[in-house]
């Protein structure tokens, strides 16, 4: 068997196996998102949406489409007048907004919303799949890619980044590491599968900085591939390193103005991360070029792996003088007094322990599974041809280092069960090669135990655990309460003049959405003023003080609130807490209220709670 067989010793390099495993595949696939449609409601965009971020990209496109700049990101109505610069991308904004004004003359703008918002997630669902399942052919042939089809289709948390109604740019990060992996794996094969790697992965940074951790890891991968075996990788190291810096380079100059090009920013693509690409990149591909391999035996691969340790020590180095709060991640230049009131509920930010303490049902599926698929893998390097093995440590990598972060940041856990779900599909098909034709206990259960790693399964196993015990569905009811909130608060401020809403994060995203009205705060890191501003109305000691002093036209809240929950916990004798408890400040005005929710304005300063006439303010002297 050469170097370019998998496992089963079929070529497979993209689209060259047979005629009817590719129809068998594209049957699988079709199968697969007409079931991703049947299972999944779709999105009418009203107040059952409840996706912020999805929220807010369609403001972000609906702006751009009335005109404002490519590369003008402000969002005037969070936080006015000087509004808040997301740190999202056009890269994302502009086929949404395509799509918009392709279906607009036939159903109209709102009806082009809703069609862009269902179609959009759900073809971004077929190259994934493509390109995830190819990643796996690549060791297991056919019988792997349909496995790694079944396994998208029972991990829920990567399902749901492509249901219909999901415009937020993890489905875009999503595909895009799904092609890093189908051209790093087959790295040694030919000059565009590098290339096509390098150029995914710069893309993927320049959509947004969530990826950099997936891109490091890769680049580890192919290092250690390099490393073990150099006359066979060094090749493609080169040119993905060098695919990456130009990638990232034509990146910043299509989506950074040139106002600031030079500005460092820890949360989006910047001068911040351009220097150490370029550096590192370069490093990369002098150490590939000089370091040449020609059964250099073991002196060759300690000098190969002192290089890449030599790189990255310049490149830690660096990024400690030049950006150092850019080491704590996306999050290194948060201002660190939103941490305790809002950062440290997020739940994607969450870590293992905060997890298992607040939504320990997502222990099975979340951590576990992806741990599982890891050993897995681990021990599937055993049954794989030597040749293959470098390839599938890319993927091990990737999948490895996911989980380890999963540990601090639960958004890490998403892009471990993208990987794990290719990883699993090569399990399965070297597991029926091992075992055919043998029916003892122990080849059954080698052909199974890659359940272990399916995250539906687990789901499944805590939901009935639920159900057993009589435990309540918290999050089903808080769905519930938010949906109708929403549906009060855009019934009600829908109908008036534009103003400024102070409300809590929750509902930020829905305000600018669904109303003409501008708001004070908003559930992203880059707003810490306007999430201050709120927090010290509903929980300062003089509330009246700092509602006035923010200009707001209306004051919103649910009791059913999470957040506004939090901050009745965290200052009980507070405005959120008195609301909460049905107490109204003589200073409020109310404008609306019922069972949801309850809308208000500030009574003009001054007025006396009685109606009685304004106090005189009188000069000294006829005071005295």
């Amino acid at each position: 068997m050469n170097s370019k067989q998998g496992a089963f010793g079929v070529a497979p390099v993209l689209f060259c196996f047979g005629l009817r495993a590719r129809l068998v595949f594209a049957v699988a696939l079709g199968l697969f998102v007409a079931g991703l449609v049947a299972v999944n409601r779709l999105a009418d965009l009203g107040p059952s949406w409840d996706d912020p971020d999805a929220m807010m990209r369609l403001v972000e496109v609906r702006d751009f489409l009335a005109g404002q700049s490519w590369f003008d990101l402000t969002q005037y109505r969070l936080d006015p007048p000087g509004g808040v610069l997301m740190h999202w991308s056009r890269l994302v904004d502009l086929p949404i907004a395509i799509l918009v004004l392709t279906a607009t003359p036939f159903v109209g703008s709102a009806g082009a919303e809703v069609f862009a918002a269902n179609v959009w997630p759900v073809l971004l669902v077929i190259p994934f799949a493509f390109a995830l399942a190819s990643v796996a052919g690549r060791f297991g042939g056919d019988i792997a890619r349909l496995a790694t089809l079944l396994m998208i289709f029972l991990s829920p948390q990567v399902k749901a980044v492509f249901t219909p109604g999901n415009l937020d740019h993890h489905n875009v990060q999503a595909v895009l590491l799904a092609c890093v992996l189908m051209g790093l794996v087959r790295a040694d094969q030919g000059r565009r599968w590098s290339v096509a790697a390098g150029v995914a992965a710069s893309i993927s940074l320049a959509v947004g900085m969530e990826t950099l951790p997936a891109v490091l890891l890769a680049i580890l991968g192919l290092a250690i591939a390099w490393i073990v075996d150099a006359d066979r990788w060094r090749r493609g190291l080169i040119l993905f390193a060098g695919a990456l810096i130009l990638g990232s380079l034509l990146g910043a100059v299509a989506t950074i103005p040139p106002s600031r090009w030079l500005v460092p920013a820890c949360d989006a693509l910047s001068f911040a991360y351009l220097m150490p690409v370029v550096v590192g990149g370069i490093g990369v591909i002098a150490s590939a070029a000089l370091l040449r391999g020609h059964g250099d035996g073991v002196p060759g691969l300690l000098m190969r792996g002192g290089a890449l340790v030599a790189v990255a020590s310049l490149l830690v180095t660096v990024a400690a003088v030049l950006f150092p709060s850019c080491l704590a991640g996306p999050y290194g230049g948060i201002d660190p007094a939103i941490r305790p009131i809002w950062l440290d509920h997020v739940a994607e930010a969450q870590g293992f322990l905060s997890t298992i303490e607040n939504r320990p049902g997502l222990a099975l599926p979340v951590y576990f599974a992806p741990f599982a698929a890891l050993l897995l893998g681990v021990l599937a390097l055993r049954s794989m041809p030597a040749s293959d093995r470098p390839a599938f440590v890319i993927v091990l990598s990737i999948l490895g280092g996911s989980v380890l972060l999963g540990a601090v940041q639960l958004r890490a856990l998403v892009g471990a069960q993208v990987v794990a779900s290719a990883a699993v599909g090569v399990v399965v098909a070297l597991a029926v090669k091992v075992t055919e034709g043998r029916d003892d206990a122990r080849s059954i259960a080698r052909r199974w135990t890659w359940l272990l790693a399916v995250p539906a399964l687990w789901t499944l196993v805590v939901t009935t655990s639920d159900r057993l015990f009589d435990r309540p569905d918290a999050e089903a009811a808080n769905v519930a309460n938010m949906a109708e909130c929403r549906a009060f608060l855009g019934d009600v401020l829908g109908a008036r003049a534009p103003g400024l809403v102070v409300a809590t994060s929750n509902f930020g995203a829905f305000l600018l959405k669904a109303t003409p009205h501008s708001v004070l705060a908003a559930p992203y890191h880059r707003g810490a003023h306007g999430i201050l501003a709120v927090d010290a109305v509903f929980t300062g000691a003089d509330p009246e003080v700092a509602f006035r002093a923010t200009g707001a036209t209306y004051l919103a809240a649910c009791t059913g609130d999470p957040e506004l929950n939090q901050m009745a916990e965290r200052a009980p004798g507070g405005l959120a807490a008195r609301l909460i408890d049905g107490v109204r400040p003589p200073w409020l005005a109310e404008v609306a209220s019922g069972p949801a929710g309850m809308i208000f304005s500030a009574k003009p300063s001054g007025l006396d709670v009685t109606g009685s006439l304004p106090v005189l303010r009188l000069r000294p002297s006829i005071r005295d």
